[in-house]
Order: structure tokens, then sequence, then C-alpha cells
């Protein structure tokens, strides 16, 4: 009876180490990423002019990270697109903004100071690697025509973001820019993800990013919710959790970055005519939900309701009386600079020569 005991406590022992080791090894596992993998690639392997459509979302924020690195005046001869997606980056270093018909003062100057910048830009870099976990993704542009207007060499890299154990990305020190729109957000291990990319930036060196955070798609999560609990009496996870503004500092600083800049901009896409339009477009961009605890089926009962519940909620007006629905996208930019001894340096506390007072 005795060595049953026993034995039994062994069992329990080696179940509870197990149950420990499993529990450590995926603390940070939010997101199905082989399901992701599988989402993302459908629409651009299938259907690529239809994945195409769905890209203003990137583009806009590619050509708001556009405008940020025009103000630093330094040279990237090696650059890192992380998570690159189609290459909506380089794609949008190389096309012009159009001018509009009759322009006024104000919108010729931004046009074409932007397509400078562009120029610019572009100029400085020599070498860009798009580095994404999906082949057919990264591919799907390989035709278009800023490959050939881009002057710098473009290196398409397939690696898993999250790994990070690909050949171009084991050497440290090695880039003097990275950039990332868009791509960490669906990345499990985020703090050890910014550790290993300001492991490959040269001392000094820059990381550009932009991730989806805060209230992403508010108008869609609420209305899923309400009609979740009125048609069933509880709510399942729909929309995927996102990073706050407020974490964002501590977690660049955890990973080693300096001279922080963090903002945000939301960026209000109109025009949908109905909740199911906004959830074909999230899924052929491969933006739908990747939870692990995701449930599998959304019943009809409850997508009519919250089609209704938007549109009474969020819904837009137009002149001829047709309501449309938008979908707010909160993006959080953030730029650091990996820690270097050229870098400036705050004074010592104590050696200020002017008193606050005096000032206030």
């Amino acid at each position: 009876m005795l060595g049953l005991v026993f034995r039994r406590r062994l069992a329990t022992s080696a179940s509870a180490e197990k149950a420990a080791s499993v529990a450590k090894n995926s603390q940070f596992n939010v997101f199905d990423r082989k399901n992701k993998l599988i989402q993302r690639s459908k629409t651009p392997a299938l259907d690529p002019v239809k994945s195409r459509k769905v890209e203003y979302l990137r583009d806009e924020v590619a050509t708001r990270t556009i405008e940020r690195l025009a103000f630093i005046t330094r040279d990237f001869t090696k650059v890192l697109d992380f998570g690159s997606h189609s290459g909506n980056f380089a794609k949008n270093l190389c096309e012009e903004t159009p001018l509009g018909e009759n322009p006024n003062e104000e919108e010729l100057h931004f046009t074409t100071q932007l397509n400078n910048d562009r120029v610019t830009i572009r100029n400085k870099i020599k070498e860009l690697v798009m580095l994404d976990s999906s082949k057919e993704v990264l591919d799907r542009d390989l035709n278009e025509p800023f490959n050939e207007i881009f002057p710098g060499k473009i290196t398409r890299v397939v690696a898993d973001e999250e790994a990070f154990d690909h050949e171009c990305l084991k050497e440290s020190d090695q880039y003097d820019a990275v950039v990332s729109n868009l791509s960490l957000h669906w990345i499990n291990d985020l703090p050890q993800a910014l550790a290993n990319i300001n492991r490959v930036l040269k001392p000094d060196g820059l990381f550009m990013g932009s991730i989806i955070g805060g209230d992403t798609l508010y108008e869609l999560r609420t209305s899923l919710q309400l009609a979740e609990l009125e048609r069933k009496g509880g709510m399942s996870p729909r929309v995927s959790p996102l990073v706050h503004l407020n974490d964002v500092g501590s977690l660049l600083n955890r990973a080693g970055f300096s001279m922080l800049t963090i903002d945000s901009e939301d960026i209000v896409v109109g025009g949908f005519p109905d909740i199911v339009s906004l959830c074909e477009d999230l899924q052929s961009m491969g933006e739908q939900n990747s939870v692990l605890s995701r449930a599998n089926f959304l019943p009809k009962d409850v997508l009519l309701a919250a089609n209704e519940i938007y549109k009474s909620m969020h819904g837009e007006e137009g002149p001829d009386g047709v309501v449309t629905l938008p979908a707010t996208f909160s993006v959080i930019f953030v730029i650091g600079w990996k820690k270097s001894e050229t870098q400036p340096q705050p004074l010592k506390r104590g050696t200020g020569q002017v008193s606050l007072k005096d000032v206030l």
C-alpha cells in the first residue's frame, strides 16, 4: 500500500513538473502561428488580384512610415524589413502620389515633399532585406515594377519572425535600420522579438515600427460582444488581444532601445455596406482571428444581430440615406535606437544651471 502511494506521489510529482514545463514553454502562446501562416498565405496564392485590393491599410501605414523616416538624415546602407508582407514599404518608396484635380497650395506642397522624400530615402538604402514567414505573400509582387525602380539590392527571405533563426538574423550588429510595419501584433513573445531586433542592429542603429493596437476594430468588437451576449448569454474571443500604447515604451526599454519616440494614429476606413464585407476584407488581408482559444464557428443569428448593432451604434448615413459601416484601426508608431557610446547622454543629476522655479 505504501509503495502504491509512493508511486502515485511520484506520478503526481512528474505530472506537476511536466505541467510546469509546458506552462513555461507556452506562457506567451496566445496566437496559433501555424494557423496564422495558412490564413495569410491563402488569398495571395489563390487570388493575387483580390489580395492586392485589400492592401489599403498597409500601404497607408508604409507611407506614414516614409514620412517619419524623412526626418532622419543619416544613410541606411543595409535595412531589414521585418515582416515585410509583399513589400509595401519598398513599393511605396518607388511610387509617386498623384496630384488631384485643382490642388490647393497646401496639397501641392505636401504631395511634392512626400514624393521627394521617397526618392531621397530609397537612394539611401543600398540593400533591403525583406523577411516574411509566408512565401506566397512574399513572392506575390515579385514581378511588380517597384522591383526594377528600387536602385538598391532587394533580397527576399522566407523565415519565421518569431523563431528568429534564419541565417540572415544570426549575426549581431549587422543592420543600419530595421523597419517593421503591421506584423508584430501576431507574435507571441513580443519582448523577445524586440530584443532580437535590437541585437541585429548596429550600435546606434534605428528601429522604426508600427503595430496594430489599442482600440482597433472597437466597432466590430463591441457589436459582436453585444450580439453574442444577447443571443448566447456569453462571449467568445472573436477579436485578437492587442498591445496598448502605455505598454509599448516599457517593452522597448526592456529590449534595450533608447531615445524612444512613440505616437498613435487612428486610421478610419469607411464605406463597408455590412459586417460581412468588413470580415471578408480582413480575411483577404490574413488578419482574421487566430487566438488559440478562438471559437471556430460564428452562428448566423449572432452575425445578423451584430450587423444591426453595428449599424445602429456606429453606422454613418450618407447623403443618399444609405448607412455604411466604418472600421477604425489604431496604429502605434515607434522609433527606438540601439544604445551606443556615441549617443547623446543626459547630464549628471545636480549639474543644471537654471532653476525650474525661475522658469515657471
